[in-house]
Order: structure tokens, then sequence, then C-alpha cells
């Protein structure tokens, strides 16, 4: 450290030896200046930026210097703030200030923002304090030289060759040369512990806030102030001042007081090399920037990580839900969407409510706390408990509040369900060479609906030509009832008999709200006994004409067998349908169930 002992004829660092700053140390502040240790005055400049240290210590001092008056360099006595551990550190950033009482806290190197760290490290391991080095020196005139020779490194300090700077420089010189021939050193590992996120917003009222993720090399022990601290989000699990926190925890905090700052920390006593730097921590106020500092030897200390919150006006909504309608109770999960937009500040949230599945007719009520004042929310629904069973109407009263401190806004939502309907058709289709021949065809619609409200039977009229015959439409079927279609009348007689089995398509079907769901039954007619459609004439015995032509004798070919009544189909299809209101029509009987 360079103490300033006259009028210098450029700005250095100067360093008070009196208390200049009495403020209370900071939640992580890991380190107080004390005092100075170990040192002498010396005199010297500093050479300009094109001046290389790594091309060895001059001789004289380089042309383009500015003079520095006489100075004291050596150790800076540290210690922490609570414990009273302490330590010595030799200063690397020649231009900026410090004075007794200013805090600091570990840091990397690479948030020094100083050069050539690895020759300083080198020296830091083999000269004083670690070692006697250099031997020929006194114990001041060692940490003299040891902070000029850093210096050297860090700043293009070169010590004047005349008076008490001249012996310094001696030792200086050898160390620097030894520095530049062996080193340089890596960075020396730094103490683990942090708490991330370091910073959190919460709201004053209270609401938990986190996860804070520990990251540590050991144990270590919590220090509360002005909040709670829990192992859980709900809180059940708080943790009091002492407790052991170990590596990977997850903490959420909240707060409870009018504190600043408020949060916690972590602390615990580990081992911290040479080497490593120390910087400003900001929490004295006034003062912007101080100068940076290195351990000069290993010290045990106590090292700190933790969180603050930053609490901030809140207020809540509660959201009053009206469920209501026939299928109430038949929804999917109702999301509720919140998002809400702060104008003065970046605490934008957006924040959802769930109601869940099936959740009966009736009131209920949910809300959301912590968010913050000033807040302008819209309430959406991004889903409303349709499913395909239920259709849902949504009122919201109002879409659009502000959030007040500590007030509660109320929020109207009523949902009515309807139940989801579908509807179906039964489509016909005659074909074959005997088509137009055959007698009356009926089918039956049988739903499994308790009340077979929506059964029917549709009737083919006897001797209806080739085509396809669509029948009424069955509207208003709940969505989810499962119906069958049976053709219980084929229409055989002695002069059409069915080419082939009934064919029902599709055997079973799913209908969806809003789709009218199709059934196609197809029957192909040809001649008695023909053994097929017809052999289009001449081909197999007692074939007809292919074209529809008379069957011959009336009777089963070869037998003389009368020809067999009507046979009823006993193809069937399950279906499931999604109805409308039904309109009856002509062909179409509605079928009645009857007890027993």
């Amino acid at each position: 450290m360079l103490v300033a002992l006259a009028n210098s004829t450029a700005a250095f660092a100067e360093f008070q030896p009196t208390p200049v700053f009495n403020d209370p140390a900071g939640l992580f502040t890991e380190a107080v200046i004390t005092g100075t240790g170990s040192g002498s005055t010396v005199n010297g400049s500093t050479a300009p930026d094109s001046f290389d240290p790594l091309d060895g210590y001059p001789a004289t001092i380089p042309d383009g210097s500015t003079v520095h008056a006489a100075a004291f360099a050596g150790t800076i006595v540290i210690a922490d703030p609570i414990s009273g551990r302490t330590g010595l550190t030799y200063c690397i950033d020649l231009h900026s200030d410090t004075e007794v009482g200013v805090n600091y806290e570990i840091g990397e190197w690479s948030e020094a923002n100083v050069t050539n760290l690895g020759y300083v490290e080198y020296i830091l391991q083999n000269y004083y304090p670690t070692t006697g080095e250099p031997a020929g020196a006194t114990v001041a005139n060692r940490a003299a030289a040891v902070q000029a020779a850093i210096w050297f490194f860090t700043d293009n300090y070169v010590l004047a060759t005349t008076g008490t700077s001249a012996t310094v420089r001696t030792f200086t010189s050898a160390i620097v040369a030894d520095a530049l021939a062996n080193g340089p050193s890596a960075e020396p590992e730094e103490p683990e512990l942090t708490v991330t996120p370091e910073e959190l917003a919460a709201p004053a009222t209270g609401e938990i806030v986190g996860p804070f993720t520990v990251t540590a090399d050991g144990p270590s022990t919590i220090e509360i102030t002005g909040v709670e601290v829990s192992t859980d989000a709900a809180g059940t699990n708080q943790l009091q001042d002492g407790d052991v926190v170990q590596p990977g925890a997850q903490l959420w905090a909240r707060s409870v007081s009018d504190d600043d700052p408020q949060g916690f920390v972590l602390e615990r006593v580990t081992t911290v090399h040479e080497g490593t730097v120390l910087l400003y921590d900001g929490t004295n106020p006034g003062l912007e920037d101080a100068q940076t500092l290195v351990m000069a030897q290993e010290t045990e200390l106590v090292v700190r990580a933790g969180a603050v919150l930053q609490p901030f006006p809140a207020g809540a909504v509660q959201f009053n839900l009206g469920i209501d309608g026939e299928a109430a109770g038949l929804q999917s999960e109702k999301v509720i969407q919140v998002d809400c937009g702060d104008p003065d500040s970046d605490l934008d949230q957006q924040r959802t409510v769930t109601f869940a599945a099936g959740t009966p007719a009736g009131d209920h009520s949910r809300s959301l706390t912590g968010i913050p004042a000033g807040s302008v929310c819209t309430i959406t629904e991004s889903s409303d408990g349709d499913n395909g069973l239920v259709s849902a109407t949504t009122v919201i009263d109002p879409t659009t509040i502000t959030i007040a401190s500590e007030e509660t806004q109320q929020v109207s939502i009523t949902n009515t369900y309807a139940r989801a309907l579908g509807s179906l058709q039964v489509v016909k289709t005659i074909a074959g060479p005997r088509a137009g021949s055959q007698g009356i065809a009926v089918i039956e619609l049988d739903c499994d609906d308790p009340d077979g409200t929506f059964d029917r039977e549709f009737a083919i009229a006897a001797g209806a030509a080739a085509g396809t015959y669509p029948q009424p439409v069955v509207n208003g079927i709940p969505t989810g009832t499962r119906c069958t279609v049976r053709e219980t009348a084929t229409g055989e007689n002695e002069r059409a008999a069915l080419g082939a089995d009934v064919v029902i398509d599709p055997a079973v079907t799913t209908i969806s709200e809003g789709v009218t769901s199709r059934v196609s039954v197809t029957d192909s007619y040809r001649c008695p006994g023909a053994g097929g459609t017809g052999g289009g004439g001449g081909g197999g015995t007692g074939g007809a004409d292919g074209n529809g032509g008379t069957c011959p004798g009336g009777a089963l070919p070869e037998t003389g067998a009368p020809v067999p009544v009507a046979r009823l189909a006993a193809t069937s299809v399950g279906l499931v349908l999604a109805g409308a209101a039904i309109t009856a029509t002509t062909g179409m009987r509605v079928r009645r169930r009857y007890a027993g």
C-alpha cells in the first residue's frame, strides 16, 4: 500500500492511516481494512503505457515516467467484521484510494481488471510474508520490496535509484527477475460458496419467493435479517440463526419486516490462498470505488454468500367462480390466465388459476396474492373445460383490474355447461341384379341412453329400386352415447335373395360434437339359388340374367323346394353418437323400451 507523506506530482493511491469510514459492514462483507502492517517509505515513478514490465526491471527511471512523492509501501491489515479474524494484503491498484473502514469481498482475477497477476501470484508464493524472503532485508524492507515488485507488474511502478528507495530497489529488482524467470503461477482456487440468485424482488405482504440454490464446497451456517427462510416452498420448515445448510440445498424466503437491507447470509470458515483478490463491495455510503487488494499469504477467513430481498408493495385478486348448467361436472380442467403489467417497474407477472376437471356445480373461489401494486391485469380463460362432452359459455366481470397495495380485487366468472350434442344418419344402399324384387327391409337403431329416446326403426319399402336411400337424421344425441345398428328384416323373398352378407359400415364409430356420423347399410340381391349375383346368362346351373331377368320356376333350382321366407339379418354395429333434436319422417318408427 502506498501512503502519501507529502504532496505528490501525480495522482496515486492514498491511504488514510486513521479511520475515515465507520459504516457497518454489508450483509456479505468478508473483510474490512483496519490499518497498515510492515513497510517503509519509498520514492518512485510510473513508467509510460509503452513500457513493458516483462522486459525486466530497468536500471534507471524510464523516460516519460510520472514522478511520485515519498510514500509508504507495505502490507495492509484486514479483519473479518464479525469474527475478528485478520489477514495481510498488498495493493494491486496503485491509482485508486482506500481507507480504514472500507469493506471488501472475495473476487476472481477476471473481476480485478489487473494485468500480470500470474507474476504477482508467483511473488506472493515465494516472498514475504509467505516466506522470509528476501532474506537479506529487514521485515519493513521485505514488505516494501514485495509491494514495489507487485506494483511493477500491475502499474509500471519503478523505484527511485537514490536514498532508502535504492536499498529497497535492489531487493525489488531481484524479486522481479526471479518472477520473470520462474513465473507466472496459476490463479489460486477461490473458496466456493454462492447463492443463486443473489437478489430477488419479494412482495412486502409476505408471499414466499425462491428457490435460492446453494453451491458450496462444504456446509455453512445461516444468519437471517428481516426475513423468514425455509427449506420448502410452503414455508413450513423454517431455519433459525446458526442452522447448518448443506451444499446443494434450496431455500425459500419471505419478507417479514421493514429492515433495509433484508435477506440471509451463509457463512463458513475456510482457507483463503495467497493471490486471492479482494474487491470493494460497494457498501460504504458515498464511496463509489476503492483500490483492489490481494491476499499476501494463506489465511483462514470467514467467507459469505447469500441473498437480499427487495420488497415491493403488493395486492391480491380473488376469483369467484360459479359453475352451472345441466352438464356441470362433466367438464375438463378450467384454467384462468392472469397477465399483469406493472407500468412503473419490470415486475410483470403471468399467473394462472386452475379448477380441476369435474368441479361440481356451485360457487368456488381462488385467490392470487403478491401482485405488484399498480399492475394492470387482464383476465382470460386459456381453457374453459370444453371437452367434447360439454360446451361452455363463459362470462368474466371485469376482464381488466388494477391492483392496489394491500387490497383484494374481486373478479366474477360464470361458466355454464350444456351437454354437447351430435347426430346420426343411416344410409341404405340397394344393389344387385334382383334389386327391386325384394320385400320390406327394416333397420333398427338401438342407443344406450337410459330412456331409449333415440332408438329408431327405419323401413325401406318393398320393391325399392337399386340406389341409395338416406334415412332421416337423428339429432340431439348426447356425445358419448353408444348406439348399435342392425337390419332386422333384409327383404329376401321367393324372387330375391341376398348375394352376400349385409354390410354395415363402420362397425363402431365415435361421433364428435357437432358432427353427423353416417352409417352405411348395403344389401345386394340375386336370384334365389343362383349361387352368386348372376352369371350374365348361360353361366352356372339355374343362373339368372345378370341384368335382373326373371328367375326360373319360382322355386329353388334342382330341388323344386319353395323359396324360404325372408330371413332376418343378425349383422350389427356399435355406435357412439353425438346428438341433436330428432325429427320423425315417413318410413321411420320410434322404438320404445318397456320394463321386463
